[in-house]
């Protein structure tokens, strides 16, 4: 997981936004993974916390979750939301405190909301934030909690995109599935450019138009591929 430092205009705009809404349970998550949801989420609350903030992040994301060093986790045991093991079994690290979703018990209990928004309401009897780390929005499993789970404990929701890496559709695709789930005061945040080299997206836009205009397509395609210099990632 990348850090991004605390002194980037970046995090502070999302530190600001944070501190307009007075929001305290804050959901991340991406649109398909990789977009950089988790490390946002990380270096907020390390920044938080180098303001003498508590801050708390839930680990919910069994796709990519939070790895832990062999001695952070041996003495955390099995817990659940609808009791105060959630409490006991918070893993405290170099950076922020974290429950991770690893040890989790019960998981149809985190699929009630209500249960959820309870131990979040008793979390935060103990901390300034609490920050959700999420699955991605467009990834459905059974080993997910359903966004609809977070509709009354969270205030606010960055959802992390990459350029490059998610297009248009799947941007309002995610958005419309954050809505439908009940999350409010969504915020965009362009986590990172992941674009492919300039001659193979030519290349890519060329072959889309071959059934159209063979000859010239396949004039054009020669060209690039000559050109090495526009296949270099920079």
């Amino acid at each position: 997981m990348k850090m991004i430092p605390s002194q980037y205009q970046e995090l502070e705009a999302v530190c600001n936004e944070i501190d307009k809404l007075k929001a305290r349970c804050i959901c991340f998550i991406s649109l398909t993974g990789s977009e950089g949801s988790t490390s946002l989420c990380t270096s907020v609350a390390t920044r938080l916390c180098n303001q003498s903030k508590k801050v708390l992040i839930i680990d919910l994301n069994p796709i990519s979750p939070f790895k832990l060093d062999q001695n952070q986790s041996t003495d955390v045991g099995p817990w659940c939301f609808s009791d105060i093991s959630c409490q006991l079994n918070i893993i405290s690290t170099d950076h922020v405190d974290i429950l991770t979703m690893q040890h989790l018990n019960e998981l149809e209990s985190v699929k009630n909301k209500s249960i959820l928004n309870d131990a979040i309401e008793r979390i935060k009897q103990e901390y300034d934030y609490v920050f959700i780390d999420m699955s991605p929005a467009l990834k459905c499993n059974r080993g997910n909690v359903p966004l609809h789970a977070l509709s009354l404990c969270t205030d606010m929701t960055f959802l992390t995109v990459s350029l490059g890496l998610n297009d248009e559709e799947a941007l309002c695709h995610g958005i419309t599935n954050l809505e439908q789930a009940g999350l409010t005061e969504i915020k965009i945040v362009v986590a990172q450019h992941n674009f492919a080299p300039l001659g193979t997206r030519l290349i890519e836009s060329l072959k889309t138009r071959q059934h159209k205009w063979p000859k010239l397509s396949n004039y054009l395609i020669n060209k690039i591929i000559k050109q090495r210099w526009l296949f270099t990632a920079y």
